[in-house]
């Protein structure tokens, strides 16, 4: 997730705020920093009629084209000459390598580069240099070698929109307030999301789902289920409730996920051109709107509604969590500090990482490993038969059965392997000036690892493009040791703050759907396994399957 991920809109959920009477709860800087930008491009927009009408008529549009080249050219040349930076792909002046990457997937695009340029190559988004880090040694290298100084996200207007102002743990700034809500999150998660709460949460979501499927009788798509069984495990965590699977609330929120999922795309113009957010693209501008309304919805409405429900004696869910601690925070000696990185917004942000980060990249794996075992029988039939033998019918699986449940976990694992559901992860920035791979990346650097091309590379995977569980196994049919090379929740100081929890949820959800259902493809249909996400969002192409109830 996934993942990585608003200005006439933003008026409206303003306006909205207002209405409920909420005026003034934002004063820890955001809706200031968000409305000094939109200052800025309404005054931008004056200077820049002022300047039409007084430019000299020789300055002409060419000059003025030729003198950006030269100057972009010659700072480029300057950089190269003062770093040993990594080779890559030529660049065109201000364009980049955009060209080159138009229209196909860039996770593949950067591996390819790689066999031709090495394992760090530079890629040219823009003006915009970023860092590629394409095979395990280089990965290693920077994720937990040098952790520190790959640890700090990149703050673009997209990342700003995301996480108002960078207040959030995903693509916040490495530093004392991404530490506190960290641990917030991470205690959290442990008391809420593991044992007998989390089988709790899945077999009910489970439960639900299963009794919609057992009345579908013709081939259906498994996004819809998948993502209603995800939605009601997240938000049974989150909020303490469940949904009906023709919920309008549900569904509303479905579409503004997939939709902000489609605008966000390979990411925005923005980002490569900073100044375009002055005079935002459409595209800028909706996905402000539709970000702004789902966080009012799935965010700030059900925080405020826990606060005014709020029970010290009784912490009901991790919304709870969050404002138990910033009461107790209140409460002691010197706090003040603390509160001033709790305020509303931060712990919203903390409550959407969860929510949504969880809930896209469980999604994606989930509807990847149904489709997978719609594609090939004979590896469900093996699943169905551990399950059988190890679980029976007459009890769901519990957490206890996953250590004897090797070949569905490995199962799992190659799923998440070919089907990577986050193929670039989320960009790192450099804390400082270091290296990589014998090469030089400058304090401030993008740098992408390329999860897909780990998972690809045929020096680490035999028949890399084939689905083969067994590669996870032991001698003896045991799961073996995690290989160096299967890398789904990335590693070092960011590495994925719900790993602990992923694991045994996902296992446990896929576990439960094939005890209850055979999943296979329509007669004479054969399934496609290609990607319909982007280099940020892996998902599968709608495929209809049938659910035959097992019994």
């Amino acid at each position: 997730m996934r993942t990585v991920g608003q200005a006439g809109g933003r008026a409206d959920g303003l306006s909205a705020r207002r209405a409920g009477g909420q005026t003034g709860r934002r004063a820890d800087g955001q809706t200031g920093g968000r409305a000094g930008v939109r200052a800025v491009r309404r005054a931008g927009k004056q200077a820049v009629d002022r300047m039409l009408t007084l430019l000299p008529s020789l300055l002409t549009l060419k000059s003025v084209i030729i003198g950006a080249v030269a100057g972009l050219l010659g700072y480029w040349l300057i950089r190269r000459m003062r770093y040993k930076l990594p080779p890559g792909p030529l660049p065109i002046p201000l364009i980049g390598n955009l060209l080159q990457l138009k229209d196909c997937f860039w996770h593949e695009k950067f591996h390819e580069w790689a066999k031709k340029h090495g394992p760090v190559i530079s890629v040219y988004m823009g003006p915009q240099r970023w860092t590629i880090l394409n095979t395990i040694e280089v990965v290693h290298e920077a994720l937990v070698t040098k952790a520190n100084d790959f640890a700090n996200r990149p703050k673009t207007p997209s990342t700003d929109v995301f996480t108002d102002g960078g207040k959030d743990i995903a693509l916040g700034e490495f530093g004392p307030c991404w530490r506190l809500h960290r641990k917030i999150s991470s205690n959290a998660l442990r008391h809420y999301m593991m044992g007998e709460h989390l089988e709790l949460r899945i077999h009910n979501a489970v439960d639900i789902v299963s009794n919609v499927l057992t009345k579908e009788k013709e081939a259906v798509d498994p996004k819809k289920y998948v993502d209603f069984l995800v939605f009601n495990i997240i938000c049974g965590f989150c909020y303490g409730k469940s949904y009906d699977i023709d919920d309008p609330e549900f569904l509303w929120i479905m579409n503004e996920m997939d939709t902000i999922n489609k605008t966000f795309g390979d990411g925005m113009l923005e980002d490569i051109v900073p100044l375009l957010q002055y005079f935002p693209t459409q595209s800028f501008r909706k996905l402000e709107k539709d970000l702004d309304a789902l966080k009012m919805k799935a965010g700030y409405e059900k925080f405020r509604e826990h606060e005014n429900t709020f029970d010290p004696d009784n912490i009901r869910d991790f919304t709870d969590c969050l404002i138990k601690a910033r009461k107790e925070a209140e409460e002691e000696e010197g706090g003040q500090e603390v509160v001033s990185n709790l305020t509303e917004t931060h712990l919203v942000q903390t409550l959407m990482d969860i929510f949504f980060a969880g809930f896209d990249t469980t999604r994606f794996t989930t509807n990847w490993v149904m489709l997978h075992m719609a594609a090939f029988p004979e590896i469900q039939a093996k699943v169905h038969e551990e399950i059988d033998r190890v679980v029976g019918k007459e009890r769901p699986p519990q957490l206890a059965d996953r250590p004897r449940l090797s070949y569905t976990e490995a199962v799992l694992h190659e799923s998440m392997r070919l089907g990577t559901a986050v193929p670039l992860g989320l960009i790192h920035t450099t804390t400082c000036n270091t290296t990589v791979g014998g090469c030089d990346v400058p304090k401030g650097s993008m740098v992408a690892i390329n999860h897909w091309a780990l998972h690809h590379d045929p020096d680490a995977w035999k028949e890399p493009n084939r689905f083969i569980p067994e590669r996870f196994l032991n001698e003896d049919g045991k799961l073996g040791p995690k290989p160096k090379n299967w890398l789904p929740f990335s590693a070092g100081r960011r590495v994925c703050l719900g790993e602990s929890v992923a694991k045994p949820e996902l296992h446990l959800v896929f576990a439960s759907l094939m005890q209850k259902f055979k999943v296979r493809m329509p007669l004479g249909i054969h399934a496609d396994l290609s990607s319909s996400g982007n280099s940020f969002s892996g998902f599968p192409k709608p495929n209809n399957v049938l659910f035959e109830a097992r019994t």
